[in-house]
């Protein structure tokens, strides 16, 4: 009999448990989906109805006109481009480049002094460098340029990008290089035939987190970049803030307009993203 209550006891207890962390991570879910929720609704209303009660539906006619008002009036359409292309291009010069030095520490050449080095720009914040960077690149002829913030974005976001490819590159089983080496492919072939196929999730994690903070960047290019033809997207989002009177709802539209390619990319993605960071704590 007291075998059997302390049976149910437990059991009891561990429903408890486990109902409290479902509570806690559907609070989570919630606390993240309300900014959201909120910007997509307040950009199909004007800024007499957010201003009333931001959390109401739209009264009357729902103004979808906010979207084209700022991606044309607003001139977002440029300023996407420019981001589309600086963010795509540094994107893929730092899958390239953290995959290529991740795989030769991880792999080839073991160096804690290599690995030590590349990790450490993950402790310096990035806007510690804006001055010393915009001297250099004032320096090199690189300042209202797209170069100087795609090298910008490359550098910043290079270390973090190594340390998540390095964690995954790890826990390749060793037999498949050893397989190739025996077939006679070359270390480069083996790099690109086999190891990257592989490390498709950790790539897919890297290619994310990258694009986020390209995409997201605003204060760089804003030292940066002072040509109005070479915008960021996130500059082009800031000017909808009027100073002397702001429509929200075109604002909201800017936001939306602007939050949208990265939350489709990592939906897409998500699966991808999930096993790669996963994939280092599987190790042993």
């Amino acid at each position: 009999m007291d075998l059997y209550l302390s049976t149910g006891e437990s059991r009891l207890k561990r429903r408890s448990l486990a109902t409290l962390k479902y509570a806690f991570l559907v609070f989570l879910v919630i606390l993240n989906l309300v900014p959201f929720a909120w910007t997509l609704l307040s950009s199909i209303k004007d800024t007499n109805e957010i201003l009333a009660n931001s959390l109401a539906l739209p009264h009357g006619v729902v103004k979808w006109s906010n979207y084209p008002m700022a991606w044309i009036g607003g001139h977002l359409a440029h300023t996407f481009f420019n981001s589309v292309m600086v963010a795509g291009t540094a994107v893929i010069i730092i899958l390239l480049f953290s995959s290529m030095a991740a795989y030769i520490v991880a792999r080839v050449k073991p160096s804690l002094l290599l690995y030590s080095f590349f990790t450490m720009g993950i402790m310096v914040p990035v806007h510690a460098l804006l001055v010393p960077l915009f001297v250099e690149t004032n320096f090199l002829h690189l300042t209202n340029s797209r170069l100087s913030l795609i090298v910008i974005y490359v550098a910043v976001n290079f270390s973090l990008c190594f340390f998540i490819l390095y964690g995954f590159l790890k826990t390749i089983p060793n037999e498949l290089e050893e397989a190739a080496t025996i077939d006679g492919a070359s270390r480069s072939r083996t790099f690109f035939r086999i190891i990257l196929p592989i490390a498709k999730p950790g790539l897919a994690t890297v290619g994310i987190f990258a694009l986020i903070t390209c995409w997201n960047e605003y204060l760089i290019p804003l030292v940066m970049v002072t040509d109005y033809a070479k915008f960021m997207l996130s500059q082009g989002v800031a000017l909808l803030n009027a100073q002397n009177n702001v429509d929200y709802g075109l604002l909201c539209a800017g936001v939306s307009i602007s939050a949208a390619p990265v939350v489709v990319l990592y939906i897409l993605f998500q699966e991808q993203v999930i096993k790669g960071m996963t994939a280092g704590a599987l190790k042993g």
